[in-house]
C-alpha cells in the first residue's frame, strides 16, 4: 500500500517521516485540505504519468480522518469514501501522504486499514524530560555542545512546544558555527521574547497586505497554539485606531491633539498614517464590521477554529 497517514501537533517528527518517504522522488506535490477537495487530490493521484514517473502528494489538515464534528460529518463520510475506493485501485506509481495534527478515529475503516498495512503514524504528545532527550540528539548529530541550563532555558523559553525548540536551536548552532558551542549568554540573546511580539508581527503583516509574511507568523501562532481570537481583537483595535485617526485628521485635529487623546505614541501615530495610505475611509468599516461579525460566528461555534485567519488573510491579501 502506498498510502499514509501521519499524524502529530509536531510539525518535526512529521518532517522526519516525510523525508524517509518521498527519499528519492523528485516530484512532489502538495495539497491542503482547507482549500482543495478529495476529489482533486485522488485526481492527481490518480494520473498516470507516461514514463512511469514516481510522484509523493503530501496532502496537509486531512481532518476526515477525525473523530466526526457537527457540519462536516457528511462530506468527511463522502472525502473518506471516494479514498476507500482510490485504495481498490491505487496508482503504483504515486505516494499519497495524508498529514492530520488531530487525534483520527480509530473507529473508521479507513484508519484500520492503514493501522493494519502498518502506514499509520501516531507521534504523540512528549514530556520536557523526553523533549530534552530528543533535542540533545539533535544537537549532538550535528557536532555541537549545549549545557543543561541553556537546553532547558530554550524549553522553558518556547512554552515546551517543540518545533519553536527546535527553530530556535537550528537558529543559535547558525549564529555559533565556528566553534560549534552554544553558549549561554548567546541562547538569552537569540531566543524569541514574547509570543506577544509574534503576534503583533501577524497584525502588521496582515493589515499591509503582506501575503508571504502573513502566512509565516500565522505558522508560528499554529505553534504557539494562540486562540485566533486574539488576533481578531487586536486587528480590530487597528482598524478601529486608524478610523478615528482618520475622523480627527478629516476635522483638522492637530497631531499633538490626536497623540493625546488616542494616548498614543509619536511612532505608532506614523505607523498609523503609513498605513491610513493603504486604505478608504469605506474600506476600513468594511474591515471593522467584517471582523466583529467573524468574531461573533467564531464564538458562536459557526466558524471553524483552523480555518478563519487562513481564510480572512486570503480575502484581504489577494
Amino acid at each position: 500500500m502506498n498510502t499514509y497517514l501521519l499524524v502529530s501537533e509536531t510539525n518535526y517528527f512529521i518532517e522526519q517521516k516525510l523525508k524517509e518517504l518521498k527519499d528519492g522522488i523528485d516530484n512532489i506535490v502538495t495539497f491542503n485540505m482547507d482549500v482543495n477537495t478529495m476529489n482533486e487530490v485522488l485526481e492527481e493521484a490518480s494520473y498516470l504519468s507516461m514514463f512511469n514517473e514516481k510522484k509523493c502528494i503530501i496532502v496537509k489538515n486531512a481532518k476526515s480522518f477525525s473523530a466526526s464534528r457537527s457540519g462536516d460529518t457528511n462530506k468527511s463520510k463522502e472525502d473518506l469514501s471516494k479514498l476507500m475506493k482510490y485504495l481498490e485501485r491505487e496508482n503504483p506509481n504515486t505516494i499519497l501522504i495524508f498529514i492530520s495534527k488531530t487525534n483520527v478515529d480509530s473507529k473508521k475503516k479507513i484508519v484500520s486499514i492503514l493501522k493494519e498495512h502498518n502506514n499509520l503514524f501516531v507521534y504523540p504528545s512528549i514530556s520536557k524530560t523526553d523533549m530534552k532527550n530528543e533535542l540533545l540528539k539533535i544537537i549532538n548529530q550535528k557536532g555541537y555542545k549545549i549545557e543543561d541550563k541553556s537546553l532547558w532555558h530554550i524549553i522553558n523559553n518556547s512554552l515546551g512546544n517543540f518545533d519553536l525548540c527546535v527553530n530556535e536551536i537550528n537558529k543559535i548552532m547558525t549564529y555559533n558555527d565556528e566553534d560549534k558551542i552554544i553558549k549561554f549568554e548567546d541562547v538569552l540573546a537569540l531566543t524569541a521574547k514574547t509570543i506577544e511580539e509574534n503576534n503583533f508581527k501577524l497584525v502588521d503583516s496582515i493589515i499591509t497586505r503582506d501575503l508571504a509574511s502573513s502566512l509565516k507568523y500565522l505558522d508560528e501562532l499554529v505553534i504557539f497554539k494562540v486562540d485566533p481570537s486574539v488576533i481578531l481583537a487586536l486587528l480590530y483595535r487597528e482598524f478601529k485606531m486608524m478610523l478615528t485617526t482618520l475622523i480627527y485628521e478629516n476635522n483638522h485635529y492637530s497631531r499633538s491633539d490626536i497623540l493625546r487623546n488616542l494616548k498614543i505614541a509619536d511612532w505608532q501615530y506614523q505607523k498609523i498614517q503609513n498605513n491610513l495610505r493603504n486604505y478608504r475611509e469605506k474600506e476600513i468599516k468594511e474591515e471593522i464590521l467584517k471582523l466583529a461579525d467573524i468574531d461573533y460566528k467564531y464564538k458562536s461555534g459557526q466558524i471553524d477554529k483552523d480555518t478563519i485567519l487562513i481564510n480572512y488573510i486570503l480575502d484581504l491579501c489577494i
